[in-house]
């Protein structure tokens, strides 16, 4: 096997670059579809209901309202923002304008409810029943970023259809690519292997040597894409950490290696199952 590897080794190196190739592709595919989901997912943990209440509404009648919103379907929290609460933050963030001496000591902003629920579809029904004003005559407007949600949830959907089709196509071009490749390295030694079966060689006999050949270019092109795919993550975490900090992508190290396992084998199990149906016609003596 060892010296067969080094007297074709044009073609061993075609065939693990090939293989290396593919499993990248397939590696990126898979680390795009989980930052996808965990963009998505920090997308919808920051969506939030805000509901202003009546400026003539007092606290109690305000803090009375609250077993009413927990029953919310699909309710996941709920925080109260007391108007002078409101007032102390939006002076903080127009520190410069002098917000609180402006208004000479009054505060014209109400007092206000910020709602999360567990899921992004069910905010359209969260509002309509919060602006049932027979219900709740207590409250003023309700905000909710309609588009920002109705996007996203079109968005979700679509990257999820579109990652899931994207590792489907990566594999089944792997398989092509590596059992086309190994083909090509078996189709120049057919002549070896009709004279070996000439001489009585059984199948099990030229098979092995194959076998291992796949073998070893399975998994010294798993290992080349683990490293292109580990440290080329990481250079992009950094920076986009460095540059365009406003992005979190997912940065986690045992999804990171659990991926690499997955390719390892996959290349290995690639390289051993292209190079046995590769071989099967020059078996036909």
């Amino acid at each position: 096997t060892l010296r067969s590897l080094w007297r074709h080794k044009g073609m061993v190196l075609v065939s693990v670059l090939t293989v290396a190739t593919m499993l990248v592709a397939l590696g990126s595919a898979t680390l795009l579809a989980a930052n996808s989901n965990y963009m998505a997912g920090n997308l919808e943990a920051e969506l939030e209901v805000i509901v202003y209440l009546n400026t003539d509404v007092t606290r109690d009648e305000a803090l009375a309202l609250e077993p009413a919103m927990k029953a919310i379907t699909g309710f996941e929290s709920l925080e109260f923002v007391p108007k002078e609460a409101a007032l102390e933050e939006m002076s903080t963030r127009f520190d410069e304008t002098n917000l609180a001496e402006a208004l000479g000591g009054t505060n014209p902003l109400p007092d206000a409810y910020k709602i999360k629920l567990e899921q992004p579809e069910q905010i359209a029904g969260a509002v309509a029943y919060l602006e049932n004003t027979e219900v709740f005559p207590q409250i003023e407007m309700v905000r909710y970023g309609q588009d920002v949600v109705e996007n996203m949830i079109a968005l979700t959907g679509t990257l999820e259809i579109a990652c899931i089709a994207l590792i489907i196509g990566m594999l089944l071009i792997a398989l092509f690519m590596v059992n086309s490749t190994i083909r090509l390295t078996v189709a120049t030694r057919g002549e070896e292997i009709n004279i070996m079966k000439y001489v009585g060689a059984t199948n099990f006999y030229v098979r092995i040597p194959f076998f291992l050949e796949g073998l070893v270019i399975g998994i010294v092109g798993a290992l080349l894409a683990d490293v292109v795919l580990y440290f080329g993550y990481d250079a992009i975490l950094e920076y986009i950490e460095a540059n365009i900090s406003f992005i979190t992508m997912l940065n986690d190290p045992q999804l990171m290696m659990l991926i690499m396992l997955v390719l390892l084998v996959g290349g290995t199990l690639l390289g051993a199952i292209g190079s046995n149906i590769a071989i099967k016609k020059y078996l036909k003596v």
